[in-house]
């Protein structure tokens, strides 16, 4: 059974496909009238795996398909990964109209996206997301770009897919961890926006963390209508409601980038931040400390992270300081206000920040 759900933004607008294999994606590129010279950029393992249920379609359908292999790590969204991805897509293209397909992850979907956006400045990209929290989250809204050492998604643009295809049966084979960083994702859309899908997830922790189908159904759907509608009222951040998707990013992130992107996925890393938000907004009279409870408690049945012992302080708060979210040089923070409603506040105090902060990272005590 497939589904449809469309991110309007003019003539930027496009759908995002639910469907139970890639024998979709032919007929829905040429609907499009996209070029059909194609580059894949993916992970060797993966295309192993998958490949042949991807490219067959396609070239079946008269593609001529490429393919450029990247290494699995956070560690290839960079600068340096981004130029021998464009240098070999420029010797491959010659005299070609290309486009890209971005097959993987979180990584592999911002980097594509951005050597997409820069490539003879702008070419097509499709989004083809493999893991739960690409599908629910990074591969919809355009934002693409690279980390820097010591600034997470600082170098980027907002360059929109054509279409993006999740493919549920490729989230079978995702090791537990990596459902589980997903889940740190399905877990901010409840605390965001809907307290129904925060309830499901509570009552069917099970079933999401060993990625059943039926829980799959319901899960990534109803993300992706929350994004979608986000993004088509807000592309660009510039009326804040897009903020509210960074609800447990600002300790997270500082987190990933305090530890150069290698002990913690970024669902474990924003489900710490999720902790760190949801106490900063009980100790601001936002959240009611139940809710606050029920956060950490849901955290720990899905087996994420609740502290990131061994991050030290000094290190996360440098890393916050190129946080995006600062103002006239003051921090945001996307704080909850309970259970399925977030805002945006300028005025926590910076020592109740390194309170928190410090409590999440050593996990001695409570703020």
């Amino acid at each position: 059974m497939s589904t449809s759900i469309r991110v309007s933004l003019g003539e930027r607008s496009y759908d995002i496909l639910t469907a139970p294999s890639y024998a979709a994606l032919p007929p829905a590129l040429a609907r499009l009238g996209l070029p059909r010279w194609a580059c894949v950029v993916s992970h060797p393992a993966l295309l192993d795996r998958f490949g042949a249920g991807l490219l067959g379609p396609l070239r079946r359908a008269g593609w001529d398909v490429k393919t450029i292999t990247v290494p699995e790590s956070e560690r290839s969204k960079s600068y340096a990964m981004a130029e021998r991805v464009l240098q070999q897509l420029a010797r491959l293209a010659v005299m070609q109209e290309p486009l890209l397909l971005a097959f993987g992850g979180g990584v592999v979907g911002d980097l594509t996206g951005f050597v997409a956006s820069v490539f003879r400045r702008g070419v097509p990209y499709v989004q083809l997301p493999t893991t739960l929290l690409a599908q629910v989250d990074s591969a919809i809204g355009g934002k693409v770009g690279v980390d820097l050492s010591f600034a997470k998604n600082f170098v980027g643009t907002f360059y929109q897919p054509r279409l993006v295809v999740n493919h549920l049966g490729v989230l079978r084979s995702l090791p537990l961890r990596q459902r589980r960083s997903g889940l740190g994702e399905v877990i901010k859309y409840g605390v965001m926006a809907d307290r129904e899908l925060f309830r499901y997830v509570e009552t069917h922790a099970g079933k999401c963390v060993e990625g059943r189908p039926a829980a799959l159904r319901v899960i990534v759907p109803r993300c992706c209508r929350i994004k979608a509608r986000v993004v088509s009222q807000d592309e660009r951040e510039t009326r804040g409601l897009r903020t509210h998707l960074n609800f447990g990013h600002t300790l997270g992130h500082a987190i990933e980038t305090a530890t150069g992107y290698r002990r913690f996925t970024h669902g474990e890393a924003i489900a710490v931040g999720m902790v760190a938000a949801s106490r900063i907004s009980v100790e601001m009279g936002l959240m009611p400390p139940a809710d606050a409870s029920r956060v950490e408690a849901l955290l720990r049945a899905t087996g994420l992270p609740t502290r990131a012992a061994g991050v030290s302080w000094p290190a996360a708060a440098r890393a916050m300081r190129f946080d995006k979210k600062f103002l006239h040089g003051r921090m945001r923070w996307v704080l909850s206000r309970g259970i399925g409603r977030v805002v945006v506040r300028q005025d926590v105090p910076p020592a109740l920040v390194e309170r928190v902060s410090r409590s999440c990272l050593t996990g001695l005590g409570r703020p």
